[in-house]
């Protein structure tokens, strides 16, 4: 039971992990805007940004108050604009929501609408979920352990599907651009259809090492729009209502849907996708050449094709076995590898004459909510890659054809966003900045002497645009605003080709832009999207095709039908569950005014927000758990009584983060300690524990690599106080020492079904000196390396450990050195380890039972370890070498926790040092990857 629970908590805890702890520095100023529905804390130079936000929220929360309930909680959103990827969530422990502006640069994945719009709308649908599911056991398990209690229960209540698939319906109502208006957003499901592969529910709800699945946004939001249109606008509203109550206890959402419509869920499933699968049974495509073939047991993604002149293709190619690379795709299929991509959460690139250019990720060093982008350049023939510039703002980069300019779009911290042109070392030419526009994907001209590239207004309507270089401040417009999506833009002499959204499908059109302007045309259409295209010189279209084994390349004839650019996005397969009158609600909403005032950074410090009651024998605990909203504190409250010598603990964990060197600090105490002298005789201690040190986390990830350094060092001071009997027999004693550590982590990227990363490196170095009168000292060297195996998703790992430390025996610190599986750990003076261990995938089960546990991935561990132990003493060595192996099971519980468990065995190849030995050992290993 007690596993359970752990594994309980941590699907809330695992909410967490969106928070980024120490993310800005102590020297941003902080405002708010304060309502009765929202308090938003946003950086200075934000007020604009923050103003319409809350204008926006206020129109939401008017609008949709009631369709899941009338209960609304006052949250805090908190304003993140220095980071370079488009995201924000909601979540409990402690209650807030942070939205990062930076908005997207494709528009095909999340839509072309105002990106604090679209934040407000999702979010705030989760809002509006939260403060409507605390009832019931729900509101009962707030009760005892507090918002962390409260997000264990909804989660076990309500399936994460709903929650984001209800939030994406919401974008769909209330805006023209929600995603339920998105080709693309369909297109996993479809291809899945369109290729004969049928997953079921948990399939969908876990997603597989081999297999594509569609995510749960996906998947809720096909559940949510057709429960809607089957059953009525208010069939959620009585399912979540009853789930969260846990009204029944067990499949609380599942059978309350059975008890709301008298159908059982998986039927529900299966009409489901029969009413999506009918509407797609009239979709009829063209033949396909297809250049790359899917890979068994493989996910693989070929992305962004751009045109060799010997007919070749260049594109980025990704799976869930490799890396992401570039890749030369011949015309007899053979593929030549040129170079790893760096890391970069938007892998997009262009090519021109030789020369491949894209944006990777630099995080800063220091603080986990600031991050650039650095633009990389290979060159195709040396296979060399240089850095351009670093510490920028840049996205979507091209470089012209002659190899002597870059183009960007820069998207500042506040508002808008630039056009910039730079030479090739990245020296910046000139820019044109607008505070109302979204650019994206420039591209220069055959002859580089002009520039296209798009643009989305605040409405979302989107525009195709040109400059001339020598008029850089002067913009043409080539297809007038609408609300359709453009991008992925490429240029193959006078002809300007891109993806745009048609008729329910993102097709391939072309302008031609030379003596005469003619277009647009429509070039290609396919079912499941086409994405980046060239023209070949037979007139045949090469493009990335959505399919159900991930973006291909293939190959389909061209039309040149001449077509008009217009309005072309609309709610697809579900058209008429609302008023069409709701998705205008934004439309022209002037912004309100609201009082500004600054933001005091000590408001609700401690913030307590949860608290867990535990029982391990013998001790009965209270923790309480606390976080401020700028995540700057984190605190943890504790008491302990021990039944065995009715002794009682008190004691406090805090970490502060705002400054560049962290202050960690704690104090325990105490009271009525007691041990027997001899059978006569009890004593009794007081005990008084505290410790204050600095550490420095940061982060040098870069290039391929993720490299994380983090530097501590505590001085601690242990007292022990005598009372009673024990005042006349012994002394007070006390000790203080201090504790210092380096962790380093140096590891490639690693692909989904790698278990490890290809090369890596991790080191721990811990040194802790007595101070003052009395005598003790320990280190600890431990370190793992990582190397490819034999196949492609198996690992290497070679580990090894020493330790070192005094025998006066005045003081003993913990033992953390890593013994010999097996055996039971002796603390010698002396010790080394050194590790070996091949780690390999046996099965991807993809199974699941009762919607409780479903395996992903069983593996396994062949492992050999030998410790050495010396005395000092007796100078005397004494080895404990082992060989097993482990079986590993990669699962997730309740379809949403990953856990990872396992058994071993271990035969020892030499005795215990103490004791009977057992030379065959069987261990259940425990989950170490919850928190």
């Amino acid at each position: 039971m007690k596993y359970v629970l752990i594994i309980l908590f941590a699907i809330c805890c695992n909410r967490l992990l969106a928070q980024e702890f120490s993310g800005n520095p102590r020297s941003v100023k902080w405002q708010q805007i304060n309502t009765d529905t929202v308090k938003i804390i946003f950086p200075k130079g934000m007020e604009a940004n923050a103003m319409h936000l809350a204008t926006v929220v206020h129109a939401i929360q008017r609008n949709d108050s009631a369709s899941l309930g009338t209960q609304l909680k006052k949250i805090n959103l908190v304003i993140q604009n220095e980071q370079t990827f488009s995201n924000a969530y909601v979540g409990l422990a402690p209650w807030r929501t942070e939205f990062y502006t930076t908005p997207p640069q494709n528009p095909f994945e999340l839509g072309a609408n105002n990106w604090i719009d679209n934040l407000a709308i999702h979010e705030f649908r989760h809002v509006h979920q939260y403060a409507n599911f605390n009832k019931g056991f729900s509101k009962f398990a707030s009760f005892l352990l507090g918002e962390q209690g409260r997000a264990v229960a909804n989660s076990a209540a309500i399936p994460d599907w709903f929650f984001e698939g209800d939030a994406v319906f919401n974008e769909t109502k209330y805006s023209k651009q929600g995603r339920g208006s998105l080709p693309l957003f369909f297109s996993g499901f479809q291809a899945l259809y369109k290729a004969g592969k049928a997953p079921n529910y948990q399939q969908l709800r876990n997603g597989s090492f081999i297999n594509y699945m569609p995510n749960r946004y996906e998947l809720g939001y096909l559940l949510v729009s057709y429960g809607r249109d089957k059953y009525g606008d208010g069939i959620w509203n009585t399912v979540t209502n009853n789930a969260a109550r846990f009204k029944p206890l067990v499949y609380p959402f599942q059978q309350a849907f059975k008890n709301a419509t008298g159908i059982a869920f998986n039927r529900f499933f299966t009409e489901t996708k029969s009413f999506y699968q009918t509407q797609w049974n009239t979709k009829i495509d063209e033949s396909v050449n297809w250049l790359t073939r899917p890979v068994s047991k493989d996910v693989v993604d070929y992305k962004y094709p751009y045109a060799l002149s010997n007919e070749a293709i260049i594109v980025l190619k990704k799976s869930y076995k490799k890396n992401p690379a570039f890749y030369i795709i011949h015309q007899d299929h053979s593929q030549t590898k040129i170079a790893n991509q760096s890391i970069a959460t938007d892998d997009y690139f262009s090519y021109n004459n030789g020369k491949i250019i894209y944006a990777a990720d630099q995080p800063d060093i220091r603080w986990g909510n600031r991050a650039y982008k650095q633009l990389k350049l290979i060159d195709i023939n040396t296979k060399q890659e240089k850095t351009i510039v670093k510490n920028t703002k840049y996205f979507s980069p091209d470089i012209s054809h002659n190899g002597l300019n870059i183009l960007a779009v820069e998207l500042p911290a506040n508002t808008g966003s630039s056009i910039v042109l730079m030479d090739i070392a990245g020296n910046k030419i000139n820019n044109s900045y607008s505070n109302q526009l979204i650019y994206a994907n420039p591209k220069f001209s055959a002859n580089d002497q002009c520039i296209y590239y798009t643009a989305r207004n605040q409405m979302g309507e989107m525009s195709l645009l040109k400059k001339d270089l020598s008029h850089f401040n002067t913009e043409q417009i080539v297809l007038n605003f609408s609300n359709a999506l453009i991008g992925f833009l490429t240029v193959q002499s006078d002809t300007l080709i891109f993806t745009t959204t048609n008729q329910g499908r993102d097709e391939i059109w072309a302008y031609i832009d030379g003596s005469e302007q003619k277009g647009p045309y429509r070039l290609a259409s396919y079912s499941t999207g086409l994405y980046q295209a060239v023209i070949r010189s037979n007139g045949t279209i090469v493009s990335s095709i959505f399919t159900a084994s991930g973006y291909q390349i293939g190959q389909v004839s061209s039309q040149f039908e001449k077509i008009v650019y217009k309005n072309a996005l609309t709610d697809l397969y579900v058209p008429n569950i609302y008023p069409k009158a709701t998705q205008q609600i934004l439309s022209g909403l002037a912004d309100r005014f609201f009082e500004i005032t600054n933001f005091s950074k000590s408001s609700k410090l401690f913030n307590f927000h949860s608290w867990r009651p535990m029982y391990e024998q013998p001790a009965y605990s209270i923790r309480l758990y606390g976080q401020n909203i700028l995540n700057t504190l984190q605190s943890e409250l504790a008491y302990t009584y021990n039944e065995n010598d009715g002794s009682n603990k008190l004691g406090y964990d805090g970490i502060y983060g705002a400054h560049y060197l962290q202050p960690v600090f704690g104090t325990s105490q105490t009271w009525n300690r007691s041990a027997y002298l001899n059978k006569d005789s009890l004593l009794h201690w007081n005990e008084t524990n505290a410790y204050l040190g600095i550490q420095l986390p940061l982060n040098f990830s870069g290039g391929q690599f993720y490299r994380y350094l983090t530097l501590s060092s505590t001085y601690h001071q242990e007292l022990v106080k005598w009372t009673g009997l024990g005042k006349t027999i012994m002394r007070d004693a006390a000790i203080n020492f201090i504790s210092s550590s380096i962790s380093f982590i140096n590891q490639i990227q690693k692909a989904k079904q790698q278990i490890y990363p290809h090369w890596g490196q991790r080191l721990l170095l811990q040194y802790k000196q007595a101070v003052g009168s009395k005598s003790a000292n320990q280190v600890l060297l431990s370190g793992s390396i990582y190397l490819p195996g034999f196949s492609n998703n198996h690992s290497f790992v070679v580990n090894g450990s020493f330790q070192a430390r005094d025998t006066l025996q005045q003081y003993s610190y913990s033992n953390n050195f890593p013994f010999s599986r097996g055996y039971t750990a002796i603390d010698f003076p002396r010790m080394f380890k050194l590790g070996l261990n091949y780690h390999q995938p046996i099965s991807y089960p993809d199974w699941g039972l009762g919607n409780l546990v479903y395996f992903s991935r069983i593996r396994a561990n062949v492992f050999f370890d030998y410790t050495q132990g010396k005395s000092l003493r007796t100078g005397k060595k004494t080895d404990f070498r082992t060989i097993g192996t482990e079986i590993h099971f990669d699962t997730r519980w309740w379809n949403q926790q990953p856990v990872s468990f396992g058994i071993r065995y271990s035969h020892l190849l030499d005795q215990e040092y103490r004791g009977q030995t057992q030379p065959n050992i069987w261990e259940f290993i425990m989950p170490v990857n919850l928190f």
